[in-house]
């Protein structure tokens, strides 16, 4: 691995949407990650006629749940670049392209937010924590989760110390927060939330076969990338994807931590 990473620019399509296959890597994050995702909605206090903001929609899974939970309630699907979202999926659900570090919606005019992988791609994660605080009307809930990485090094796979190594270490010049989900939850106590909570998922090599097709994906897609950059070589590369077909004992590498809190004044 080479020790500079490359300008932040060097990194910017690693999770393009103009991939050819980002469309089908987040919906196997969805497939991943949705069943832990909507334990948590499940059991929030929401009204049948609830409100909900999901930030960072992505493919759309999220949303689409919301929308079949709360008939009676309306749902606003916000993403920078929503071209995978089914604005017909039902009347009571609009897609919205919005620049979530720009937008301002209304204090008080939702009963949920909700955003996952996201934060901690934003540079001023804890001030927007703090403005999702306010759109929310009391009683309503802040649901954030994000990944939170494992140093690569701490692998028992060579293989996979130095394709995971040079993945996070593009993320981290990237701009991306790969230890901010830990600190979540107290981050939600210091924006005045009551009813905390955290749940932790875990994700890595051999954890199971929807997180090594996720994996696949991701060094087909990166790859490339991270070998122009110097971080990895080529060599390196189809050692990790021979690993990973081998049917390795599972290697941790992530945990989704999913947090929630409520604002008061119900």
């Amino acid at each position: 691995m080479s020790e500079t990473a490359g300008s932040p620019d060097t990194y910017t399509g690693l999770l393009s949407k103009d991939l050819p296959t980002e469309q089908a890597r987040l919906q196997l994050l969805e497939k991943s990650y949705d069943p832990g995702t909507v334990k948590i909605l499940e059991q929030l206090e929401l009204p049948p006629t609830a409100r909900c903001l999901e930030l960072g929609a992505g493919a759309g899974s999220v949303a689409y749940w919301l929308a079949d939970r709360f008939p009676a309630g309306s749902v606003v699907a916000a993403d920078i670049d929503p071209r995978f979202i089914d604005a017909g999926y039902a009347p009571h659900l609009s897609v919205r392209r919005a620049d979530i570090t720009r937008e301002n919606f209304t204090p008080g005019s939702f009963d949920l937010v909700h955003a996952r992988a996201v934060f901690m791609h934003l540079t001023a994660r804890e001030e927007l924590l703090e403005r999702a605080v306010r759109w929310l009307a009391p009683g309503g809930w802040l649901v954030l989760e994000d990944v939170y990485f494992v140093p690569a090094e701490d692998s028992p796979y060579p293989e996979w110390r130095q394709a995971h190594g040079a993945w996070t270490t593009a993320l981290a010049a990237q701009g991306i927060d790969l230890s901010w989900a830990r600190r979540t939850p107290a981050l939600l106590a210091a924006a005045g939330c009551t009813s905390v909570g955290v749940a932790v998922t875990p994700g890595g090599l051999g954890v199971d076969p929807v997180q090594d097709e996720l994996l696949r994906i991701r060094l087909a897609q990166s790859g490339e990338t991270l070998v122009g950059a110097g971080l990895v070589t080529t060599e390196q590369i189809e050692r990790a994807k021979a690993l990973l077909d081998s049917d390795p004992a599972p290697d941790v590498s992530t945990f989704v931590y999913s947090s929630w809190g409520r604002r008061p004044g119900v």
